[in-house]
């Protein structure tokens, strides 16, 4: 039924815990994995303006910032790994549920997963604003992790 599960992470609590969900879903279902990290440009703007006026570069926080997704994303294909999955690694830039939306329907993926909080952000009573989107604009069946 889910050959193949797109996993949103963002290397918070809740998005740990959805992974390893994720991962164990996938092997009782021999299915694939694509794990996504989307550096959110709105917030890295911010982020970068904010460091630029104290007096660092731009491309090294940029690199910062991409180091910090490939590790995040690297512990989820351990996860796998570890349990049999493959799992192919993805980081994007953009609006994260934007970017999640698109990189379902391109990647023509079963299911996507993600917790139900990302890191930060304004985010209602019961469920992240990221996650929130998802479920209202996407086709594609979602699976919420709290």
């Amino acid at each position: 039924m889910y050959r193949k599960i797109l996993i949103a992470t963002d290397g918070s609590d809740s998005s740990i815990e959805s992974s390893r969900h994720g991962v164990k879903l996938a092997k009782s279902l021999g299915s694939d994995i694509l794990v996504l990290y989307v550096i959110n440009d709105m917030a890295i703007s911010r982020v970068i303006a904010a460091m630029i006026r104290k007096g660092f570069a731009e491309e090294d926080l940029r690199k910062a910032l991409k180091a910090s997704a490939e590790k995040i994303v690297s512990e989820v294909c351990k996860m796998g790994e570890a349990s049999g999955v493959q799992v192919e690694p993805l980081i994007k830039e953009g609006d994260p549920a934007s970017r999640i939306l698109d990189t379902a329907r391109i990647e023509g993926v079963d299911l996507i997963l993600m917790g139900s909080h990302g890191e930060g952000g304004i985010t209602s009573k019961l469920i992240g604003s990221v996650a929130q989107k998802v479920l209202n604009w996407s086709s594609t069946p979602v699976m919420i992790v709290r």
